[in-house]
């Protein structure tokens, strides 16, 4: 296995080498749990790869979603325009205060509507904001302000673009056998996940005000990572009428489907816009093929990592793994704190899988049947899910690369902010779901 180094030469898996040992240890158990239930030493075996090679290529659906959400959302943050704007609006801040608060709201707006779009808006935001407190000659924590520009990520389940809510508000979903079709009405756009996700940006700007009150300093950063925007071509391109068209389609889709409500969104119908949308921001085809191939560097992982998770669900689906780890919650949690459970759990497991998707895709059918057989409203529990696999990104060192390159900023000068954030609301969320399935 290959593992990275950081700067002071200590080693840690990387992504990939935790999905496979992932594996090995799902493998492990699936087969111990076939010989407890009276299988042979070979045909344990033997019945585990089958299971593994099953579930393989069960999610290749998921697997494009997730890219595309991913891939389309950091093409837009690469477009000449929304650099031009971020610079622009860069220099607003007049205090180190501003600078941080600002940084925050933006990047966590940015989140809420994509997540891929508010990992790159917040990292070039922070990194602009630095650079421009610099020329104001103020004084400004630059660890600080990409620890603001990272908030995107503690805050994306709960918004447009949620890997777990999205999904199972399609019909056909790998649940929806158990679960049927739970859509965006009863957890994305809740009452409930709005005041939780509006509570916890409030949090997170009264911790971002007590970290700057501190008035500790930092290294000045060194950028090694290039800005360059990616141009858009003119009115009335190719792309932008191409863009249009889809816009208009997904229009009309709302406009059918006015008498339903917002139930009607799901992944599908969100990367459409998304696809159409970047279209149109681009204009020019050849910009928008650039930008998507740079957007899909970034979506490598997922596409390699993807079915191996989808191996491990096959492996715990089909070994009987996945009743024995829902009846523990259930033995173990009352229908009152089965979300605080999941909370702690989802943010766990989190720190394992870097993915919201490939997480859900393994968790989520346990943490269903558990919610089914305490008789809790699935679309509950999907949130928590939700807001454990958020918050506990800002202890995930595998997004915050592509902000750290940016930034300029070391992992441990990002992790000395992030930790307080991730405390703060972890349990900020701890107390809202105790009282959310009470």
């Amino acid at each position: 296995m290959v593992l990275k180094k950081n700067t002071k030469g200590f080693a840690f898996p990387s992504p990939f080498d935790i999905v496979l040992i992932l594996t090995v240890f799902v493998f492990a158990g699936a087969v111990i749990l076939s010989l407890k239930n009276g299988n042979d030493f070979l045909s344990s075996i033997q019945q585990t790869v089958f299971s593994w090679k099953d579930g393989f290529f069960s999610l290749l659906e998921f697997t494009l979603q997730m890219m595309i959400i991913l891939v389309f959302g950091y093409a837009l943050a690469l477009a000449k325009p929304v650099h031009s704007f971020l610079k622009k609006i860069s220099k607003i801040p007049n205090t180190s205060l501003q600078a941080v608060l600002f940084t925050a709201l933006i990047t966590m707006g940015a989140g809420l509507l994509n997540w891929g779009f508010g990992l790159v808006v917040g990292a070039l935001l922070a990194r602009f904001v630095s650079l421009a407190m610099e020329e104001k000659s103020i004084a400004c924590n630059s660890a600080l302000l990409a620890s603001a520009g990272y908030l995107g990520m503690a805050v994306w389940h709960g918004g447009l673009s949620g890997s777990a809510t999205l999904k199972v508000a399609e019909e056909d979903h790998f649940l929806s056998d158990s679960i049927g079709q739970v859509t965006v009405d009863r957890t994305i756009f809740s009452l409930e996940n709005l005041l939780i996700t509006g509570g916890l940006v409030v949090v997170f700007l009264f911790i971002l005000l007590w970290l700057n009150s501190k008035n500790q300093t930092v290294e000045k950063p060194k950028y090694s990572h290039p800005l360059r925007p990616i141009p858009v071509g003119g009115f009335l391109s190719k792309g932008m009428i191409v863009g249009f068209l889809f816009l208009l389609v997904f229009i009309s889709m709302i406009w059918s489907e006015s008498g339903s409500g917002l139930g009607f969104l799901n992944l599908n119908l969100v990367n459409f816009l998304l696809f159409g949308f970047t279209l149109f921001v681009y204009r020019d085809l050849n910009s928008f093929s650039e930008a998507v191939g740079e957007g899909i560097k970034s979506a490598t992982d997922i596409f390699i990592q993807f079915p191996f998770y989808a191996g491990i669900l096959g492996m715990v689906t089909q070994s009987g793994m996945i009743d024995l780890l829902a009846s523990l919650f259930v033995d173990n949690a009352n229908s009152d704190l089965l979300g605080v459970f999941t909370l702690f759990s989802a943010a766990f497991v989190n720190l394992l899988i870097p993915s919201g998707g490939g997480q859900w895709a393994v968790q989520g059918p346990i943490i269903m049947q558990a919610s089914q057989a305490l008789g809790i409203d699935p679309a509950k529990s999907i949130l928590a899910f939700a807001y454990g696999d958020q918050i506990s990104n800002l202890l995930q060192p595998f997004w915050a690369l592509p902000l750290l390159a940016i930034t300029g900023i070391k992992a441990s000068q990002l992790i000395r902010y992030t930790a307080w954030l991730f405390l703060g609301g972890f349990i900020y969320l701890m107390f809202c779901l105790f009282f959310f399935f009470s």
